[in-house]
């Protein structure tokens, strides 16, 4: 079976590396993967992932004929059985084209529990209702977007992310981050550094555990444009010797194994790949009861709070920070959640029964 994934960019992101998954781990089971890109940027996942370069295609146009000429003649060289849409923008291209292919369109643009009514969202809604197959990352993302159908493929997290580092290595990457570090407990996030992803209630929450006397360390992985206005509300919190941002990295595996809790502000998502690979490296979970995060995290290995509620986030890591015990057997409850419906395995599995189901 040949299939077209068509995306926007392959820059570092959730739909991205579930994209990378997918191409690598279904090439096994007699799928040919092929990616047709819009936008030309820095991409790691190719090397990462053993994606050949000739599996790949970049626009070169950038008006809308062009492009959709462009698109149409690709479509025609791969000659593929389903074509798979990864955005809205791009949905919309596959949708016009659609009767100059015979492929199945998949429109998988769904990759959030919420919907925001602006013209974006608006327009990818509209194009929902007119796709025959949809494919989701959360339930919470088809019934935000009013949808009685479609299928949920749910994201997969690889073994690497399960690995474990010596108390020495921790111990050595943390001290490279903090100065004096003395083994206090490491709360960690890994998001964009936009306002969809809500730092200032962490900061603000991590204020109120300083005031009440407890320690810890705080680490921030991710890049935006925030950066320069939560590094001023770090300042002013007097937060400096807690708190480091350290933008982006290809360490993520190993600054999850060396924390100790992971919190999730985001004002929605659908399956967080963040919340998962956190999961997956035995972290707890404090995250935003919001979208479809419920549907992969919970009390069994964290606590969900209400968005901006920074009461409510400032109870939760004092519970979790107070009390060891917890810590531990919520992390084992975190590996059981990935073992048990988040692997890598299940992922593909699922993915190519919701292709074979379109298919025939």
């Amino acid at each position: 079976m040949k299939v077209l994934h068509v995306i926007s960019s392959m820059a570092r992101g959730g739909r991205e590396r579930q994209l990378a998954t997918i191409c690598k781990y279904s090439a096994s089971r007699d799928i040919e993967n092929k990616i047709l890109i819009f936008n030309k940027q820095r991409s790691d996942y190719f090397q990462e992932y053993g994606i050949s370069m000739e599996d790949v295609f970049y626009l070169k146009k950038k008006g809308t004929i062009g492009r959709l000429k462009e698109i149409k003649d690709i479509f025609k060289k791969v000659e593929p059985n389903i074509i798979y849409a990864w955005g809205g923008f791009e949905a919309n291209f596959c949708f016009i084209l659609s009767s100059f292919t015979k492929a199945k369109i998949v429109n998988g643009s769904i990759r959030h529990g919420i919907v925001i009514f602006n013209k974006k969202h608006l327009s990818r809604l509209l194009f929902l209702q007119l796709s025959k197959y949809i494919v989701a990352n959360s339930r919470a993302g088809l019934k935000a977007n009013k949808l009685s159908r479609g299928y949920v493929l749910y994201n997969g997290i690889e073994k690497k992310f399960t690995k474990r580092i010596s108390s020495e290595e921790k111990n050595k990457l943390l001290q490279s981050v903090f100065e004096n570090y003395k083994g206090e407990t490491v709360i960690i996030s890994v998001a964009n550094l936009v306002p969809f992803k809500d730092y200032i209630t962490i900061f603000k929450s991590l204020k109120n555990l300083k005031k009440k006397g407890v320690s810890f360390r705080y680490i921030a992985i991710g890049e935006g444009l925030m950066r320069e206005q939560l590094e001023m509300e770090i300042d002013s919190l007097e937060l400096v010797k807690d708190v480091k941002l350290i933008g982006r990295t290809d360490k993520v595996e190993q600054y999850l194994q060396a924390a100790d809790l992971f919190v999730h502000s985001s004002k929605g998502e659908g399956c967080s790949n963040a919340i998962l690979e956190a999961m997956a490296a035995g972290l707890p979970v404090i995250a935003t009861n919001t979208g479809g995060t419920p549907e992969i995290t919970g009390s069994e290995n964290g606590q969900l709070f209400e968005y901006q509620n920074k009461t409510q986030l400032t109870e939760a890591l004092e519970a979790h920070l107070s009390d060891p015990e917890m810590l531990s057997q919520k992390s084992k409850q975190s590996r059981n959640i990935i073992e048990e419906r988040f692997t890598v395995e299940k992922m593909i599995t699922n993915y190519l029964s919701i292709l074979n189901i379109i298919t025939n």
